[in-house]
């Protein structure tokens, strides 16, 4: 933590600079092709997701790239994805209905939404998809650590040695530029578009 304190004094910096000096640095196709990429990179995480999970995706590529290369007659058990109390394939289509639900949630709010519901559209659709998840006959939600948990507790119960982690510091001096350069495109995006 401490070394991501250090860290962030760059973006500070970076903030207190002119509009004009900003846009010299990061002119727009830089900044363009840097959302685009982030974009692009967070789309596969997506279908990953929405295919029952990550873990289960990764499991099943693993697992073909294994058969095709043994060039086996017969392939080993393949990965469930286990949500709840289900335990389906990956790609299985409850978990698509269940993607695309949210989905077409979130294009009805961009579309009929009010402002306050423009804003916070991804938000309020993860919530409509965990409703749907909650309330279907199938148990993909697992209500056990919510029944166990304490009502009233603090997110930080562990205390950790404050230091600063040398190796650390220029890949998340890296991280924070892009996150400036994201940061500039986003909002010069909306501002031309509003």
């Amino acid at each position: 933590m401490p070394s991501s304190m250090v860290c962030c004094l760059l973006e500070l910096f970076l903030s207190f600079m002119p509009v004009k000096f900003l846009k010299k640095v990061f002119p727009p196709i830089v900044t363009s092709i840097t959302v685009i990429l982030i974009g692009v990179a967070l789309t596969g995480t997506g279908m990953k997701y929405w295919g029952g999970g990550v873990v289960c995706a990764e499991m099943g590529w693993q697992t073909h790239a294994k058969v095709v290369a043994q060039d086996l007659s017969f392939g080993p058990p393949f990965p469930t994805c286990t949500n709840g109390e289900t335990s389906y394939l990956y790609g299985n289509p409850k978990y698509i209905g269940l993607g695309f639900s949210v989905l077409c949630f979130l294009v009805v709010i961009e579309l009929w939404g009010s402002v306050f519901m423009k804003n916070c559209n991804v938000l309020l659709a993860l919530l409509f998809g965990y409703m749907i998840a909650g309330l279907s006959e199938e148990k993909f939600v697992d209500q056990d650590n919510i029944a166990l948990a304490e009502p009233i507790t603090f997110l930080w119960v562990h205390t950790f040695p404050i230091s600063i982690y040398g190796p650390a510091i220029i890949p998340m001096l890296i991280a924070y530029l892009v996150t400036t350069v994201e940061t500039v495109g986003d909002i010069t995006a909306v501002y031309e578009a509003s």
